[in-house]
């Protein structure tokens, strides 16, 4: 029932991301956390540990947070947090 309800809620952002359009990119917009399978929505994409996006590696991802690692930098971001410098490089900048 509780993970139902996580994937309603993701489902939610998911949706509200793309009518409203309002994040920069780079910005996680939702996690869904579980011990053995966790996820992030980031700038509309369902990502996992180990994925790439813009060029960043999604190292680990927390309740509250995802690490990232991209040209040997390292750096954390909460959800909603504005895009740390590192997602500059990105290809749609």
């Amino acid at each position: 029932m509780i993970q139902l309800f996580a994937i309603a809620a993701v489902f939610v952002v998911f949706l509200g991301y793309h009518l409203f359009g309002k994040t920069r990119p780079g910005t996680v917009t939702g996690i869904l956390y579980t011990i053995e399978n966790s996820s992030a929505l980031i700038d509309g994409q369902i990502v996992k540990e180990g994925d790439t996006i813009n060029g960043a590696t999604v190292v680990k991802i927390y309740r509250t947070e995802v690490e990232f690692r991209k040209n040997g930098r390292l750096w954390k971001q909460r959800v909603g947090q504005r895009p740390r410098s590192a997602w500059k490089n990105a290809p749609w900048c």
